[in-house]
């Protein structure tokens, strides 16, 4: 046994499961040997109620192991008790009584043990050291995703609980704490990819959290991939917003070699609004030089500012994604589309069509309004962000006057009559 060629080792350990791979090795010491790969997934993910700073540390430290983690999931989700449960019955509304009881007590019988384990584990940001250590011993981790929107349990009843943004729980304050400790704990870690999909955008306006970032920016230097969601809820008047986005606009401008950037708004506290956002502000003529993949969400924006900030990459501009879900329930039509208080989209497409000279794929979703001519549209999903299909929505109803973007992209990248008079009557 411990004489066949690693090559076919290697394809017998890629069908095994964990616990299959774990009696494998045991075998012989061949087989320990080529099976250390397989003992752990290349993502790791970090949960708020379980110690997995400390187990994440110790794979660090492993000689072999350590060299299989190349990503690392740190999931912060806590759910709103009152409102999830609420939301959970009816949810559950159409099923028999005694099967509906049955469901809700399995899904919130680990709910107190969840609580429980958080307050022993004490408070994330206290652990910024350990975790630092952590980072510094993993040679091939290059990507680091930090989510507040992510169901953290396997249950069924809480993955559609979390589908609803007013189910998820967020201290703002803790939030920030958080955040402050992994961006110091990446000092020193060649990363490519990061994201957060639930950014409390007043941490760049709070002074001490303000200059904390400023002072680990470089840890952004080596990005190829940056995608951020941000919440503007906790900012409060004018002066607030501008400090805040002028933060923001020196994190951005770190990654210069950056390929993919994601910037979308989610105001929590008015799901149905856009944020007001002047990208000339924001990125002062900065241009991203190898910017293949673009998306823009939740804005309200000058339509002249959008167009040149997107024809500004229009070199090598290959994916543009406008508009997104949004914090829309799971029964709602999109919110995340965009909204111009000067120009049209028709100037806007008009204008960019010849300026995209590599681009191969349009996606729109969401509301697109214009506040000062009568152009709006209502656009369904057809790819996810990774751009796979995806099948049409069950909230799409001729009533809601939804169509699809494929007319518009066929017009940014084949030209033709601009399609915004024929596309209301588009609902197949």
């Amino acid at each position: 046994m411990d004489a066949l060629p690693v090559e076919l080792l290697r394809l017998i350990f890629a069908h095994c499961d964990r616990a299959a791979v774990r009696d494998l090795r045991e075998v012989c010491r061949a087989f320990a040997n080529v099976g250390y790969e397989y003992m752990l997934p290349p993502k790791f993910t970090i949960l708020g109620f379980r110690n997995d700073i400390d187990r994440l540390r110790n794979i660090a430290l492993h000689p072999q192991l350590r060299e299989y983690i190349e990503s690392v999931v740190i999931n912060f989700s806590d759910v709103d008790e009152y409102d999830a449960r609420h939301t959970a019955w009816l949810q559950l509304f159409a099923q028999l009584p005694e099967d509906r009881q049955l469901t809700l007590s399995s899904a919130w019988g680990e709910f107190p043990k969840i609580t429980a384990s958080r307050k022993v584990l004490g408070q994330f940001h206290l652990r910024a050291d350990d975790l630092r250590q952590a980072f510094r011993g993993l040679p091939n981790l290059t990507e680091v995703d930090v989510t507040f929107t992510q169901c953290p349990v396997d249950n069924e009843v809480l993955r559609d609980v979390y589908d609803v943004p007013s189910c998820r729980r967020m201290d703002r304050t803790v939030a920030c704490n958080n955040l402050n400790a992994v961006i110091s704990s990446l000092q020193g870690v060649e990363l490519s990819s990061f994201s957060v999909d639930r950014f409390p955008l007043e941490i760049l306006r709070i002074p001490d959290f303000r200059r904390h970032w400023f002072a680990h920016a470089q840890v952004l230097n080596s990005l190829t991939r940056l995608d951020l969601t941000l919440d503007p809820s906790g900012l409060q008047g004018p002066a607030s917003v501008r400090k805040a986005v002028n933060g923001l606009s020196y994190l951005l401008q770190r990654p210069a070699e950056l390929r993919c950037l994601k910037i979308a708004f989610h105001p929590y506290s008015s799901p149905d609004s856009k944020f007001g956002l002047s990208l000339r502000e924001l990125l002062n003529g900065f241009t991203y030089r190898q910017l293949t993949d673009l998306t823009l969400a939740g804005i309200s924006c000058d339509e002249d500012d959008l167009k040149d900030f997107i024809a500004r990459h229009g070199a090598t501009l290959r994916r543009l994604r406008l508009g997104g879900r949004g914090l829309a329930k799971p029964y709602q039509a999109s919110l995340g589309g965009l909204h111009f208080y000067e120009g049209t989209f028709r100037s806007l497409f008009m204008g960019l069509r010849s300026k995209l000279t590599k681009l191969e794929r349009l996606h729109l979703e969401g509301i697109f309004e214009c506040e000062q001519q009568f152009e709006t549209y209502n656009f369904y999903p057809l790819t996810n962000e990774k751009w796979e299909e995806v099948p049409r929505p069950g909230w799409v109803r001729p009533s809601r006057e939804t169509i699809n973007c494929l007319p518009f992209e066929q017009f940014l990248l084949s030209g033709g009559p601009y399609p915004g008079a024929a596309t209301g009557q588009q609902n197949d």
